[in-house]
């Protein structure tokens, strides 16, 4: 019973972005970061192409890669037509670290929910992958993920990983750590320490902890990173599932200097920003476009954008196999809103057309790019009628939100620090 759950839960977390029910937190609202010196320089566009960046070819910048809910699973033995990559866990794991060490970034970040059973063999297969990069010059940085607690405990976690990262402070109450990248400082923090295995939450001794990291590295450029949401559904409150729960995390990391999160949990790839502080949300790799994250930062600027794993390249046999589990997988999202709409009576022709319009909507919102589209989506003769039958199925009050404020892309950023 617990395995079926566990495969409903993926699924739903896949396409149904903000949990089950009747309501779902809305994704963050466009705002207009506090400038600096009379002028913000922050933006985010699908234009930025982070190789040709000068940030990515100067040597004294730290550039990563960035990864998270790989949900590694040992011989591909969960799969589903929804997340159509679980079937092929074992190679597109493979290729994404073969690529991660033909690409030779200062580090692979990795926020959680590395293994979908939390299991000790797929961990310890996991761990013997992640020793070839680290074996190749790449700094392994991890942290937990709610599924990593599944089977095996804290413990079990930190004797399995830890020997392949490089903390420089530990935090006794939690497997949370700081690890240095250059002139970066990473805070990698067990947001499940608490609640292992469920809820996102820091105990008071770990928030004493990450004030003292964030005195102790005030001269250093210092980017937070954990498993649940810092910021998304923050509007709902900070009682939502994918949320860290201590209300004021985000204004302790303000009042530290820090400019960025970097998170996971949702699946998909999502930038949000509130009131300077920005938090990028890294897509599932098995599912949507197989996004990766690129990160360059130096001393007075960042730069990331989110591009599709090259599996052409690092996995070419299984190409046509993907394919065809993707089409398996549209094909079910087509078959599960075709439902919605007869169950709630909407007739030929217009079924047709807001059937169209909610599979162009996942496609754009997959890609990262509704803010590109968003208008083309709310301008659509199809989207009242899309939003008022899904209204009711926990789709629209999200689709609604989604795309009337698509203020950000959610693939590519530049910060200044």
């Amino acid at each position: 019973m617990k395995r079926i759950l566990r495969i409903v839960l993926l699924i739903l977390l896949l396409i149904l972005p903000a949990g089950c029910g009747r309501s779902a937190p809305a994704p963050e609202a466009s705002k207009t970061p506090p400038a600096a010196s009379g002028e913000n320089t922050d933006k985010t566009e699908n234009t930025v192409n982070i190789e040709s960046s000068p940030l990515w070819t100067d040597e004294k910048s730290a550039r990563v890669m960035i990864i998270s809910d790989l949900h590694y699973t040992g011989g591909g033995a969960l799969g589903t037509s929804d997340v159509s990559g679980m079937s092929f866990s074992e190679e597109i794991t493979d290729a994404i670290l073969q690529e991660v060490r033909d690409r030779r970034p200062d580090a692979l970040i990795m926020t959680g929910d590395n293994t979908n059973s939390g299991g000790k063999k797929d961990a310890a297969a996991l761990a013997e992958k992640l020793e070839k990069v680290r074996d190749a010059g790449v700094q392994i940085i991890m942290t937990t993920g709610n599924h990593d607690f599944d089977g095996m405990t804290p413990q079990e976690f930190e004797e399995t990983y830890f020997g392949l990262l490089e903390p420089l402070d530990r935090d006794s109450a939690s497997l949370s750590y700081t690890a240095a990248v250059k002139d970066l400082v990473f805070l990698a923090m067990d947001d499940g320490a608490l609640h292992p295995g469920g809820t996102g939450e820091f105990s008071g001794e770990t928030m004493d902890w990450i004030s003292s990291m964030l005195e102790k590295y005030k001269d250093k450029k210092v980017i937070f990173l954990c498993h649940h949401s810092l910021l998304y559904g923050s509007r709902e409150g900070r009682g939502a599932a994918n949320m860290v729960r201590n209300e004021d995390l985000p204004d302790l990391l303000r009042r530290g200097g820090v400019r960025l999160a970097l998170t996971g949990h949702m699946h998909y790839q999502h930038i949000s920003e509130e009131e300077g502080l920005w938090e990028i949300i890294s897509a599932m790799p098995f599912s949507g476009r197989h996004l990766i994250g690129f990160l360059a930062a130096g001393s007075h600027r960042a730069v990331y954008k989110a591009v599709p794993a090259d599996l052409a390249a690092y996995a070419p046999a299984l190409s046509e196999k993907l394919r065809e589990a993707e089409r398996a997988g549209e094909a079910s999202r087509r078959r599960v809103f075709a439902e919605i709409l007869e169950k709630e009576k909407v007739k030929r022709p217009e079924s047709d057309r807001v059937l169209d319009l909610i599979l162009r909507f996942f496609s754009y919102f997959e890609e990262g790019t509704m803010s590109d589209h968003a208008e083309e989506i709310l301008s659509d003769p199809a989207y009242p009628r899309m939003i008022e039958v899904l209204w009711d199925y926990n789709y629209g009050p999200w689709m609604k939100d989604a795309a009337e404020n698509a203020g950000h892309s959610s693939v590519s950023l530049e910060l200044s620090w």
